[in-house]
Order: C-alpha cells, then structure tokens, then sequence
C-alpha cells in the first residue's frame, strides 16, 4: 500500500495495512502464513515535511506519523511512512525536486528558489544571497545519496548540471504527460 502524504494525513493507515512484508536488515518475514508476527507494531513517531505539498502550492511546514515495526528476531526498528518523505532530509522528496528544477533547469537565483519552496521566510544575513541547501542536494544526488535511480554525470559537471539532470529523471517518472517540468519532477519525487 503506497500513500502520498496528503493521503496518509487524510486517513493514517493501520498497523497491519503497512507492515513490511520482511524486515530489511536481516530478511526475515513480516506475517509469516501460520507463523507469528515477526514485525510487531511498535508505536509512532512524528516527522516533519517542509516545502510545498503540491506543484505550484504554498511552501508549509507538515507533521507526519510514521509507524514503527520491531522486529523480532534482530530487534531492529523499522519505520514506514507515505511516499514522498525523502529520509534524512527534513524537506519532502517533491520540494527538493522542485528545487533542483528550479535552479537547475530554470536557471532561477538561489535566493528566489529558497522563497517558493522553504517554508521560512526569515533568513540570517549570510543565507539572503543564496540557499547551500542547493549545493548540498545536487551534491548528495552526484554521490547517490539521494534520488539514486538519477545517471552519473562526469566529475567536471557543475552542481547546476547535476541538479538538471535529477530534475529530468523525476520528470521522466511522473504519470503523465504535458505539464511543466518543475510539476513533473515533484510529482516524479513523490511517486
């Protein structure tokens, strides 16, 4: 069952509706047939999504409940949430793609991409010419850390050009067709 996040929020879905099928770090099975449960429920935890929730959209500030499984035969605890949270980054998979579009395909200012997807308007004095976040994703995507599935470019490519080419390849993955391409790559990021 894969939920958006504006899905997830409307109706949080139950522990057995998002149980992994197998834990992750050591393969055993979720609900083994005629077994017990090797991923148990265990609890909530709230995570927060910065950036616009929808193309176009104002940028805000969500609150999201992830489920927590423990597994039980490694004692690892596994988080599920709504596709579209991007992990380890607090801005969601879609404002980030938005950025990269932005910057990178659009050639915007650094400053002006901060003001449509940040949910902060207020910024310090050192960060009113740019957004380091910027630099910071394009350089996570050229090392795999983030959207993976986005080809290498050379090592010479410009962070601009990196951002470019992540911004095409969530494009590429939106259902769809015919709207524009920051739209597409955060509908592609979401997905």
């Amino acid at each position: 069952m894969a939920l958006s996040v504006k899905g997830w929020l409307a109706r949080p879905p139950t522990v057995d509706e998002v149980r992994p099928g197998q834990c992750p770090c050591c393969g055993a099975p979720g609900r083994p047939v005629g077994g017990l449960l090797g991923l148990h429920g265990h609890g909530l935890r709230e995570r927060h999504q910065w950036g616009p929730a929808e193309p176009g959209g104002a940028a805000g500030l969500v609150g999201v409940l992830l489920r927590r499984y423990l597994c039980q035969t490694c004692a690892a605890v596994v988080v599920v949430g709504p596709r579209g949270i991007a992990p380890g980054r607090l801005y969601a998979a879609g404002a980030i793609a938005l950025a990269l579009a932005l910057w990178g395909c659009g050639g915007r200012p650094a400053r002006q991409v901060r003001r449509l997807v940040s949910p902060h308007a207020v910024v310090g004095a050192t960060a009113a010419a740019g957004w380091a976040s910027l630099r910071r994703w394009s350089k996570a995507v050229r090392a795999g850390r983030l959207f993976p599935m986005v080809r290498a470019l050379p090592a010479e490519a410009r962070l601009r050009q990196v951002a470019a080419r992540a911004a095409t390849t969530l494009a590429a993955c939106a259902p769809g067709s015919g709207m524009p391409l920051e739209s597409a790559a955060f509908l592609g990021a979401s997905m």
